[in-house]
């Protein structure tokens, strides 16, 4: 899975390259206030004080709704790789602490994930593991994937900042 992380990273320094050399509108001389700001197609940065507001860039999100965004994120990298919060959120149970297993919470940098950060929903079925969405109080979705009958299980929130970015990842198998 690491050796693609060089990949990943120049894919998305040319994307975020080219994405900067789109030409800016051709405003009249008097009328110039600010600086063009480019459309945010690519899903990984929150909005700016210069960007869109997230009601006008939902638009501009690929997959405005949540259940298609979803669906391609399980199979796509390089969509998990535009839309996955840098640092990303991580948790996991350390079972080897003592006195007890206990909860270890970090802020993993982009370039340290490994893709696929999270399985494929389509194929979750055939491999035995089952799948939950909910909502939360904050507007955000929280996917579960987990094992029946065990302490398999993962969460991933997913937060419209203002397109869908996985900003939490939970590992809380034992």
């Amino acid at each position: 899975m690491r050796r693609y992380r060089s990949a990943a990273v120049l894919m998305l320094a040319l994307v975020l390259a080219l994405a900067a050399c789109r030409p800016a509108p051709q405003a009249a001389p008097a009328a110039k206030v600010a600086p063009a700001v480019p459309a945010q197609t690519a899903l990984a940065a929150p909005p700016t004080a210069a960007g869109p507001t997230p009601a006008a860039g939902r638009s501009e999100c690929r997959y405005p709704g949540f259940d298609t965004f979803l669906s391609h994120f399980g199979n796509e990298i390089t969509l998990q790789e535009q839309a996955t919060a840098d640092p990303l959120l991580d948790s996991y149970i350390d079972a080897e602490a003592e006195p007890e297993p206990r909860k270890v919470e970090s802020r993993l940098a982009l370039a340290d994930v490994e893709w696929p950060v999270m399985p494929d929903p389509a194929a979750l079925a055939g491999q035995g593991r089952e799948m939950q969405v909910s909502s939360t109080a904050e507007g955000q979705r929280q996917v579960q994937v987990r094992t029946p009958d065990s302490s398999d299980q993962q969460t991933y929130t997913f937060a419209q900042t203002p397109c869908w970015t996985l900003v939490k990842r939970e590992d809380e198998s034992i």
